[in-house]
């Protein structure tokens, strides 16, 4: 199932074969579902999927089609319109699409993956798991005033981040000598970068220790439990879930946890994205713990990739608000071929 194919006039679709499936009766433009970002059709029990968007949301919003129909077999399509040198949660290359279709069954069967190449398509092999970030360079003095504040202090993808219940408030980061800097790390405060930014340009003269506190206890002020409804308040709730979980690792059953950087980075700071923690259970069982809000179809592949990454055996826990236990989530985690465990959290945020 290609664009081309979709455009052919009906008269020539009516003598084609779709991927190998002999066309024993005309089909019609009608026969093909067009849902947000993908177009389906199911030939008698074999599901055909082509992606507008090669992304992870995607690949999930295959899946549910596919668990919906329901059908024997998948294969999924890919445009190499659009294609990115690195995955995230919106965007992807064919071999990470088929990386993480291979964590899924649809009827107990591999999901196959095919490139679009003109009127035809190549079959994509998986990519292979990308390695784990670089620890980041270190100063405890500048990461002890993140703590003198009360922020958790995350080390992901390589940077330090002072967080406000998951809320970045401030990072350590490098100036490099090439743009005037002195290659050494220096404390940045800031919702985000371009926060960050404008704090510089407005208080240039302002220590960054004095800048830091001022904005803690302005953010403080809206993001807390219960806090009424405010921008602050509603931004990172992944992050702000899994804050909680490090504080109280019990609520998923583990003993300790630590936080994990996904196999992919978020694109901005307004973006739903997954965050994750790694720990165990008090009797040493390994885990790891990916935290989500309102239904993110990102969550399952990435999830399941970050499990790949780190330990292939781990238990993978999906941890969601009580309200955000939907069922669409439950289909795709039933779909994987090793189980993941989806938890209910009682939040309190309001």
């Amino acid at each position: 199932m290609t664009r081309q194919y979709l455009e052919a006039p009906p008269s020539s679709r009516a003598t084609e074969s779709l991927e190998g499936e002999p066309a024993s009766a005309p089909i019609e433009i009608s026969d093909v579902l067009e849902a947000g970002s993908l177009y389906a059709l199911n030939l008698t029990g074999h599901g055909f999927v082509l992606l507008s968007e090669s992304s992870a949301r995607s690949l999930s919003a295959a899946l549910i089609w596919a668990a919906q129909q329901p059908v024997q077999r998948l294969t999924v399509f890919a445009d190499a319109v659009g294609v990115t040198d690195a995955p995230s949660a919106t965007a992807a290359r064919p071999e990470d699409l088929a990386r993480w279709a291979q964590y899924f069954l649809v009827a107990d069967q591999p999901i196959e993956v095919r490139l679009i190449e003109g009127t035809g398509s190549t079959g994509i092999q998986p990519g292979p798991v990308p390695p784990a970030s670089v620890p980041p360079e270190r100063d405890s003095v500048l990461e002890q005033h993140l703590i003198d504040e009360g922020l958790e202090v995350v080390h992901e993808h390589g940077v330090t981040r002072g967080e406000l219940l998951g809320l970045e408030v401030a990072r350590l980061v490098v100036w490099p000598q090439e743009s005037g800097g002195d290659n050494a790390l220096h404390l940045e405060v800031g919702v985000g970068r371009f926060d960050r930014d404008a704090h510089a340009a407005v208080r240039p003269d302002e220590s960054p220790i004095d800048d830091l506190a001022k904005t803690v206890s302005i953010l403080r002020d809206h993001r807390f439990p219960g806090a009424p409804t405010h921008a602050v308040q509603r931004l990172s709730r992944e992050r702000w879930l899994r804050a909680l979980l490090l504080d109280q690792p019990s609520l998923v059953g583990a003993h300790s946890l630590t936080a994990l950087g996904m196999t992919t980075e978020p694109s901005g700071l307004r973006d739903a994205f997954p965050a994750a923690a790694i720990g165990s259970t008090e009797d040493g069982t390994p885990l790891v713990v990916v935290c989500s809000c309102g239904v993110d179809l990102a969550l399952l592949p990435l999830a399941a990739d970050l499990r790949e990454q780190v330990n292939s055996e781990a238990v993978l826990l999906l941890a969601v608000p009580e309200q955000d236990h939907h069922v669409a989530t439950k289909w795709l985690a039933s779909m994987l071929r090793q189980p993941a465990e989806l938890i209910a959290i009682a939040v309190g945020w309001g």
